[in-house]
């Protein structure tokens, strides 16, 4: 018996938890994202990331390939060697980070660079003010999220590249999701933390200032001041992570399919557990219930407030939202866990 759980039975009141803020200011729920409009024909892509080039064409990536929207149409540009993890735009040319291969131009067909630090476990990239490409690979030891968030994993790392040649900026990292760069500053998403950071551009490797901390959701990809937020904290599995004795035992016994952690969408299975906080009446999932998946993108302002938000119902299909753009004063939400790339107002 741990020190602490001794502790806690002789006087309850002594137990430390994590706590999950609620959903209140900017994050106060709404239903932009059940407004909004569809850019795809349902469930035949599963977009993941999305980017606004410089002529204002919408790019997404859907698995191996990059697409475009052109009118109603839906082109592809290019059918890749593997996942495409990410996406960015370079002047004129659009960059993804492909599984197994390394950082391509989906312009001219040519690899950038094919360094082993890039060719996995990439979750975003963004351009720095010299040219160079900043990258976010969220771990260099677990391929999966939810087996990382269940293990501690704080391997993830920032890594500059230029031409061909990757160096490592920054390491030991809780997950970096999203990497947005600007004059003087990178924002940078620290999704097992809950926090998003700002650290100086030439000096990456040094501890981060937080913008903003300990948000109810794992915040991912950014874009100017838009993040997307994929996943969504519950009480239980912040307590799951409370208490590593009964962590091994699920990971040990239960398949991954089933642990009590965020998913990107939420489903139905006889065996989901009622422990979740799904309220169900007639069948219905209460609005008002908690959930293991969200549907959120959300703004922070200058002050690390958020600003707004945009929010699907707890029971709505449009959650797991993986990627986010602003066009024309528009946002994009590509919603990886619904199959479909939403549009509403900003």
């Amino acid at each position: 018996m741990s020190l602490s759980t001794l502790k806690e039975l002789i006087n309850p009141n002594w137990a430390r938890r994590r706590g999950v803020p609620p959903m209140d200011t900017g994050l106060r729920p709404n239903l932009r994202l059940d407004e909004a409009a569809e850019l795809l024909p349902s469930s035949e892509f599963e977009p993941d990331d999305v980017v606004v080039t410089d002529a204002g064409e919408v790019v997404f990536s859907s698995e191996n390939q990059v697409l475009a929207l052109r009118g109603d149409d839906v082109v592809r540009v290019a059918e890749l060697d593997g996942r495409v993890a990410a996406l960015a735009v370079r002047s004129e040319e659009i960059l993804a980070a492909v599984d197994g291969v390394g950082i391509v131009s989906v312009t001219s067909s040519k690899e950038v660079c094919s360094a082993a630090s890039v060719t996995s476990r990439v979750t975003d990239l963004t351009v720095a003010p010299d040219g160079s490409l900043l990258v976010t690979v969220g771990s260099t030891t677990e391929l999966d999220w939810a087996r990382a968030l269940v293990t501690g994993d704080r391997s993830g790392a920032i890594v500059r590249v230029d031409g061909p040649r990757a160096e490592v900026v920054a390491e030991g990292l809780a997950w970096p999701s999203g990497i947005e760069a600007s004059a003087g500053e990178v924002l940078v998403s620290l999704s097992f933390d809950h926090r998003v950071e700002t650290r100086p551009v030439d000096a990456l490797g040094r501890p981060g200032k937080a913008l903003i901390a300990n948000l109810p959701v794992y915040p991912g990809r950014i874009s100017g001041r838009w993040f997307a937020a994929p996943y969504i904290r519950n009480r239980v599995t912040e307590m799951l992570l409370d208490e590593p004795e009964v962590l091994a035992e699920m990971t040990d016994t239960i398949s991954p399919a089933e642990w009590f952690v965020p998913r990107l969408r939420g489903g139905s299975p006889f065996t989901e557990t009622m422990q979740m906080g799904q309220l169900r009446v007639l069948g219905v999932v209460k609005s008002w219930a908690p959930a293991r998946s969200c549907g959120l993108v959300f703004r922070v302002d200058g002050a690390g407030r958020v600003a707004e938000s945009a929010h699907a119902r707890v029971d709505s299909a449009r959650h797991g939202v993986t990627g986010v753009a602003v066009r024309e004063g528009r946002v994009l939400a590509a919603a990886r866990g619904y199959g479909n790339l939403l549009e509403g107002r900003a």
